[in-house]
């Protein structure tokens, strides 16, 4: 039988994820000792045990050792740079981290990559928002949806806790596959990394320019020029769909990322937030990848400026967001995008595609959180003294899994009434 690479990559992360839901979850709370556990953990050693204190400067030349559950090594290095990640979730006591090996390497079944992302979901006690959230993306067509494994950490000698470990969004193989000399990643974002950036002139929209990188003068001014033009046919008082669909917007696309969002109730887009969009030379803008869920799957209350609030909080500007609200339906351009008739049929189409695999879906979170109870257990005893726990009001591993899982199935049975409504 003759097997492509990559439908031999697809085998290997499906019987990674078949092997890693038959390790039983040995519930031990008591103990801090990450190996007497059922998940890899992961060994970072930096150059004299200093702190990584910084998302911008690389702590360079660490030991990193990954061990699987079985105690064989996964990989092993003594040439990896660390740093910080992430921006409100790096102030928080659990830091997360960025990693950069010394080449293109597979780890745990995923795909070969350079750059890696250590989430440490410290304002998620379930611990599986992000999983879940990446899994409904994979049933979709986005071309690409970050992998993604739950790990043990131990930094220096001293165990961190339960991560996730997940393919970093980069133009590489395996990743966003666009020429990264000439195609663009775009994130929508309101904060500032420091990359090459504008806003578009109808929204405002604020645009970091991932890729290419080193970026011209010239190749920001296109990208520029791009949206200000997607945008001036989008808000025109007559706009052309079908020529927006075929020159500027993979409708598709868009639609799938939108209800991605939508079922996880994830507000983030009207920031914006961690929203990525690609494009070949000359193609049309294709939404995606998805990322960032650490508040997803939770009424929020949304103030006027797109900012998230806790659910209590008493504002006169938060329009609080429940199971039975759109999250997104002014978010980016989709107050443009789903005032179309045509586009509004592609989003129910693809929600009809989708609806099929929820019992798969829910199928794997049942097993994800069967294997990883005892390092949340474990996590979660770790560092409770030091969450205020702003947002995930269910303060344990157990409760807030099970209410995640709640919450999941009654947005799903909500879908169909929330979609018909557009």
């Amino acid at each position: 039988m003759n097997i492509s690479g990559t439908n031999l990559m697809r085998v290997t992360r499906a019987f990674f994820t078949a092997f890693v839901c038959l390790i039983p979850a040995v519930v031990s709370a008591q103990t801090a000792q990450p190996k007497a556990r059922g998940l890899p953990v992961i060994y970072i050693d930096t150059p004299d045990s200093s702190a990584i204190t910084s998302r911008d400067i690389w702590t360079k030349d660490c030991r990193m050792r990954i061990v699987r559950p079985d105690g064989t090594v996964d990989f092993r290095s003594h040439n990896v740079d660390v740093k910080g990640r992430g921006h409100s979730t790096f102030a928080k006591p659990k830091k997360p981290y960025a990693i950069k090996l010394d080449g293109r390497h597979s780890i745990l079944g995923m795909a070969p990559g350079k750059r890696w992302a250590l989430l440490a979901n410290f304002m998620d006690h379930s611990q599986l928002r992000n999983m879940l959230a990446l899994e409904v993306a994979r049933h979709t067509s986005l071309a690409w949806t970050p992998d993604c494994r739950p790990v043990d950490v131990v930094l220096n000698g001293r165990p961190q806790g339960l991560y996730l470990l997940c393919e970093q969004v980069r133009v590489a193989r395996g990743r966003v596959e666009i020429d990264e000399n000439k195609g663009f990643l775009f994130e929508l974002d309101r904060y500032d990394d420091g990359d090459p950036r504008f806003f578009t002139a109808h929204r405002h929209l604020p645009v970091n320019i991932k890729s290419p990188d080193p970026l011209t003068d010239a190749m920001k001014e296109k990208a520029r020029r791009m949206f200000d033009e997607i945008e001036q046919k989008l808000y025109s008082p007559h706009p052309d769909m079908r020529e927006i669909y075929n020159r500027y917007i993979d409708a598709e696309s868009f639609a799938d990322w939108w209800l991605v969002h939508e079922i996880a109730q994830n507000a983030e887009p009207n920031g914006p937030r961690s929203c990525y969009m690609y494009c070949d030379e000359g193609g049309r803008l294709t939404a995606g990848p998805v990322w960032d869920f650490d508040l997803a799957f939770i009424t929020v209350g949304l103030d006027d400026g797109g900012d998230l609030r806790p659910s209590r909080l008493n504002r006169t500007d938060v329009r609080l967001l429940t199971t039975d609200s759109l999250y997104n339906r002014n978010a980016l351009w989709y107050d443009r995008l789903l005032s179309d008739p045509e586009f509004v049929a592609v989003v129910k189409r693809r929600w009809q595609a989708l609806k099929p695999h929820i019992p798969d879906i829910i199928a794997r979170f049942d097993c994800w959180r069967a294997t990883i109870e005892s390092s949340a257990i474990a996590d979660e005893h770790m560092w409770a003294s030091l969450d205020p726990a702003r947002f995930d009001t269910f303060v344990t591993f157990r409760s807030s899994s099970e209410n995640l899982r709640k919450t999941f199935l009654e947005r799903v049975s909500r879908m169909d009434r929330l979609i018909d409504s557009l």
